[in-house]
């Protein structure tokens, strides 16, 4: 059976190929990490957990990372006091559930989507170009 990771991994070496990025052993081990997590984090966040496993990779090969994730669409980034926090995300469309207590991340899907862009369209003359959306609560493990 996949596991979360080993699915990431997959999904980023797909979109690697064709691109100027590789995919080496550190970043390897940066997606695995960062998939594993589920949460919003930041890039010393990460790295803390990379070296917490003995990785030896450095915090500007995290940045490089993320960013090269984030150029490729596979990464949501929000902002979390100043500082930039990123999300491994899977490139179909869907919206988030954050837990405000212990951070847990759970994908929503959009099925509602082309009846809101229909109406914006239509009711507003407005032409949609991006969104995001994401909910706020307490999850089932926290409550």
């Amino acid at each position: 059976m996949k596991t979360a990771s080993a699915g990431a991994l997959a999904a980023v070496s797909e979109k690697f190929s064709g691109t100027p990025h590789r995919m080496t052993k550190q970043r390897r081990a940066i997606v695995r990490q960062f998939a594993a997590l589920r949460k919003y984090v930041t890039a010393k966040q990460l790295h803390a957990k990379l070296q917490a496993v003995d990785s030896g990779i450095g915090l500007a090969t995290v940045y490089r990372t993320l960013e090269a994730l984030r150029a490729l669409g596979l990464v949501t980034v929000m902002q979390l006091q100043g500082e930039a926090a990123y999300l491994f995300c899977a490139d179909t469309h869907h919206h988030h559930a954050v837990c405000t207590h212990c951070g847990r991340v759970d994908d929503v899907p959009c099925r509602t989507l082309p009846q809101l862009e229909r109406m914006l369209s239509q009711g507003l003359r407005f032409r949609l170009t991006e969104h995001q959306m994401e909910f706020f609560g307490v999850c089932a493990r926290c409550s």
